[in-house]
């Protein structure tokens, strides 16, 4: 290129850039290592790869998107620059260069930050997390007698096609309305094994309880749900006699491991029965009850199924709310032959008085076997009736009681 000719580039083209023009023979080969590696067009804005490591923050899409053939604004940032674009201005115009004066711009053009892509870490999800649990063995509706061990299985299957799983599995029941104790809460007393890979191992309650202990219990056990798989975990339980028949929900849950998140859960209503139950037969008519004087008297037979031979009597004294007696303020007695035998009254788990049936043995006689007792006040409390609840317990099995409703004399 003769002096005449670089002079009138110059009138229109700054120095750098013709310098530039001049040195490109010789560092051709070194630019072309420098420049970017796409040597075609600008990759689109909506590719997810070149998003996420190079594209700035500020990048306009409209410009990732452009033609090659169109000259980008001078605020355009470099890393939607090809190599094969480059725009210079002199006075108010925009021109477009050779492709060599394009290399060796991108050999002093600012690097564009990458930004390290980190694969996304795989977690259980919240909500249901696409776990599906069905219960095997113990159907809705399912008669569970009291004392009976009771084997069922639950299956737990990952229907997410979008990724595996964790999940702990937890069973346990919930509140039940047949329950021993209902003055805190109403919950079954029982057993509830599961099998593991060493052999069977019980659980620490058969049922919830008041809080979310019970949903750690699959921690040690929990196992990853790949899309699509199931696993199936066996249990077998056993209702303590004390149990009262009634409707037994119980509940297995997918839990997310050491966290007590339950992610989803399902529930079925088994039918608790007893067939060892005792039955009140008939009740005479107390006589008044006369506080701090004469206790009442009446007399009540009870039949069992299984014979006389575990059957006690209960006897239970249901107090007025807040008529705050205790087991000092009441007297009970129990006939045997011609003779009246004490016995010490205490507050059951319901906050009833009367006497611990295992103390009663011997205070029977006759098939179906008949009970005389007699219960005195020595203060009535607050006002209110009095009433008594009167039964049979057979070896822990407990029947329905009747009331007796004496008349009361202050």
């Amino acid at each position: 290129m003769n002096a005449s000719v670089i002079a009138r580039i110059a009138k229109i083209v700054p120095l750098v850039v013709v310098a530039a023009i001049g040195a490109s023979a010789c560092d051709a080969s070194e630019a072309a290592h420098r420049a970017a590696p796409a040597p075609t067009a600008v990759r689109s804005a909506t590719s997810a790869p070149a998003a996420a490591s190079v594209a700035p923050t500020e990048a306009a899409p409209s410009a990732a998107t452009a033609a090659p053939s169109a000259a980008p604004t001078a605020t355009a940032p470099a890393a939607v620059v090809t190599p094969a674009v480059v725009a210079t201005t002199a006075t108010d115009t925009t021109r477009t260069t050779t492709k060599d004066t394009a290399k060796d711009t991108a050999k002093d053009a600012p690097k564009p930050v990458t930004k390290p892509v980190t694969k996304p870490v795989t977690t259980p999800v919240t909500g249901n997390g696409g776990i599906a649990i069905t219960f095997n063995g113990l159907g809705e509706g399912r008669q569970v007698q009291v004392g009976d061990q009771v084997p069922f299985s639950v299956t737990w299957k990952n229907n997410d096609a979008s990724g595996s799983r964790a999940v702990a599995p937890v069973v346990a029941t919930q509140e039940y309305e047949g329950a021993q104790c209902t003055q805190m809460l109403s919950m079954a007393r029982g057993t509830l094994e599961r099998k593991d890979a060493s052999g069977w191992k019980a659980l620490p309650s058969l049922s919830q309880g008041g809080g979310m202990d019970y949903a750690g219990t699959g921690d040690d056990v929990a196992f990853t749900l790949a899309a699509g798989e199931s696993r199936t975990v066996e249990y077998r339980m056993v209702l303590d006699a004390g149990n009262q028949p009634g409707r037994l929900a119980v509940e297995a849950d997918a839990v997310l491991p050491h966290s007590l998140s339950v992610m989803t859960k399902s529930v079925v209503g088994a039918s608790v029965v007893d067939r060892h139950r005792p039955v009140v037969t008939s009740v005479s008519a107390p006589t008044a009850l006369v506080v701090g004087k004469a206790p009442t008297e009446f007399s009540f037979k009870v039949s069992s199924p299984d014979g006389s031979a575990l059957l006690r009597p209960v006897v239970r004294l249901s107090l007025p709310t807040g008529a705050g007696l205790t087991g000092s303020d009441v007297t009970m007695e129990a006939k045997v032959g011609n003779e009246w035998k004490s016995f010490e009254v205490t507050a059951d788990c319901n906050g009833s008085l009367g006497v611990a049936p295992a103390e009663l043995v011997g205070v029977l006689h006759g098939n179906p076997v008949e009970y005389t007792f007699r219960v005195g006040l020595k203060r009535t409390g607050s006002a209110g009736p009095v009433e008594i609840q009167v039964g049979g317990n057979s070896d822990g099995h407990r029947g329905a009681t009747a009331a007796v409703r004496p008349t009361v004399q202050r």
